[in-house]
Formats: structure tokens, sequence, C-alpha cells
């Protein structure tokens, strides 16, 4: 099995496991404000790898360039993006959330093209429109006038769709980053860098609303998020992306909104409706689309991009 074989298995096994996000987050907001479900997430996480940090401390960046992206990586995937992903899944399902998911891929693209020299094509960009119909299914619930701030369900949907935008820019920052430092390493420094944010948002959520009791569902689901899914995950994530460009990655994302879906729906009973599962279908159908066709860029770029 060739490297690229073998971090191609490693994503799509993340992904798998990230599918699980949505329904081990929705047990933990159930009493949790988000803020503060995402401050023992990333502290569970940051305990896990502090020990990786502290040894690797000497190998961390030391260009200004580089220190910034290592906060751009930090507040674009851990911190912009969990607030605005579980503000809105505390508002939506998630199923909308697994769903909406794969519109990442379709904004991971489109920020290859933009900033790692990616080629896009016409097929490409039907591609992207239909992706795009689909993204407005979903946060819509329908073939409808826009209502984006009517409802709680619709103003979730479109929260998550800012997350992945985030996201997206997290992943491509983060591929010009892992190709000169260690990708445990980087995971371990902006996963802990992102508390100097979530503690004090915790804590005063906590101030405000009470200590509320989380049930036996809602810790397992915390700690699933901070051990599995951040810990685990992201540095997975990164591990891949050193071998793999950011366009290539995306056809593993379609993991996360059909394994998401299946588990909303069984273990949550969740039940979409049938306009909500034809958006999802556009979204696929477009991201695949986007994703057959793409023409990747040499690696170089992305090697040598912003190397001040």
């Amino acid at each position: 099995m060739s490297g690229r074989q073998q971090a191609l298995l490693v994503l799509a096994g993340a992904n798998c496991l990230w599918a699980g996000s949505y329904i081990a987050g929705k047990a933990a907001l159930a009493t949790w404000p988000f803020a503060s479900v995402n401050m023992v997430r990333f502290t569970i996480a940051a305990a896990i790898l502090l020990p990786v940090l502290w040894r690797g401390r000497h190998q961390l960046p030391k260009s200004p360039g580089d220190r910034w992206r290592l906060v751009a990586m930090c507040g674009l995937g851990f911190v912009g993006n969990k607030a605005l992903e579980y503000l809105g899944l505390s508002l939506t399902t998630a199923t909308d959330t697994a769903l909406l998911i794969a519109a990442e891929a379709l904004a991971t693209v489109l920020l290859s093209v933009a900033l790692l020299s990616e080629r896009i094509r016409l097929l490409e960009a039907v591609g992207l429109i239909l992706g795009g119909i689909g993204v407005y299914l979903v946060v819509e619930g329908g073939l409808r006038a826009p209502t984006l701030l009517s409802g709680s369900q619709s103003v979730g949907n479109l929260l998550v769709v800012a997350s992945l935008i985030l996201e997206s820019g997290f992943t491509v920052i983060g591929k010009t980053v892992v190709e000169r430092y260690p990708p445990l390493l980087i995971t371990a420094a902006v996963v802990t860098g992102s508390l100097i944010a979530w503690w004090p948002a915790g804590i005063a959520a906590l101030w405000v609303r009470g200590w509320p009791s989380l049930s036996i569902a809602g810790w397992i689901g915390i700690v699933y998020l901070g051990a599995i899914t951040t810990a685990l995950c992201y540095w997975a994530w990164l591990w891949g992306l050193k071998r793999v460009m950011p366009g290539a990655m995306a056809p593993l994302l379609f993991i996360q909104p059909l394994l998401g879906t299946a588990l909303a729906v069984w273990v949550r009973g969740e039940h979409p409706s049938l306009p909500i599962l034809f958006g999802g279908v556009l979204i696929l159908l477009g991201v695949t689309t986007v994703v057959i066709r793409r023409q990747p860029a040499p690696d170089a770029p992305a090697a040598t991009a912003g190397t001040a």
C-alpha cells in the first residue's frame, strides 16, 4: 500500500469517527451551554496532547509568518469554527448538521483554487451550483422564499454553514504549515492555544446559567469529543494533509453526512423531511462533480507557500 493510500485510509477513518460528533454534541448540549461544552472538550484534548507539546516545544514555528499561521489555524479551526458549529448545533438537528458538512468540501475546493493554485472547470462550476442549491434546501427545509432569520433551526443551519467555511480555511492554511512541522505537534499547539478563548467563555457561560447537571450520556459525549474527535481525529487530519492536497481529501468528507445522518436517525430518532434529504443528495452530487473534474495542482506551491 502506497503512502497516499495509507493517508486516505487514515482520513476515511477520521471522518467515520467525526460522524458521531453530532450525536455526542447534541447529548452534551442538552444541558450545557456550547461554550462550556467546548471548554471541557478542548481541556480534555489539551491534557492528552500536552506531553507532545512539551517535548516538541523547541520545534514550534519561530518565524513570524508561521506563528501567525498557527494563530489563524487556532482561530479558524478551534475557536471560530467550533463556536459557530456548536451554537448552530444547539439550534438545529444532528441530521441537518451532518448533511451540511458536505458543504465543507465545496468550500475547501474553492479555497484550494484560490490559494493553492488548483484549477476549476465549467463542469466543476455546475457542481458548485448544485451543491449551493442543496445547502439552501437544507437550511430552508424546502424550496421556499428565504426566511433565514425566521426560525431557530434555519439560523442554526446557517451558523453551521458559516462554521464550515472557517473549517475549510483551517485545512488550506494547515496544508502550508504541516509541510514543515510535525502534524502531531501542530495539533497539540493549536488545540492548547484554543483554551485561551474557551476557558473565559466557558466559565462565563456557567456563571450566567449556573452549573447544570450532565447526564452520563452527556459526559460520554464530551469525552468522545475531546479524546476522539479532537485529539485523535485532528491529528489524523493534519497527518493526512501533509501527504495529500486538500482538494483530494474532499471526497472523504462525504462519509460524515452519510454516516452522521444514519446515526442521527438511529440513535436520536430524528426524521429529516424529504426536501432536506433531497438537499443533502444535491450537496453530495455537487461535491462529487467538483472532485471528479478537479485538476490537482503540483505540490510545490503548497510546500513553499509563505515560508517567511
